[in-house]
């Protein structure tokens, strides 16, 4: 029983994290659509890149930065 509760658990915390990282992506890409920064760009594209190998703590991170 107790495995099966951190198997649901693991998921949950799984499918939050993956929808924090959603919502910046959206925002970052937003941003790169209506900027003609090439260094916003840059910046955005990278942050988007470490998104998909991001654990919570730099998730947390990035989320202090970009939704100021």
């Amino acid at each position: 029983m107790g495995n099966l509760l951190k198997r649901l658990l693991s998921k949950l915390l799984a499918s939050e994290l993956d929808k924090r990282k959603e919502r910046l992506r959206s925002k970052l890409q937003a941003q790169i659509n209506t900027t003609s920064s090439s260094w916003v760009k840059t910046r955005n594209q990278l942050y988007i890149d470490l998104l998909e190998i991001a654990s919570e703590s730099m998730i947390t991170k990035m989320e202090k930065e970009i939704l100021k």
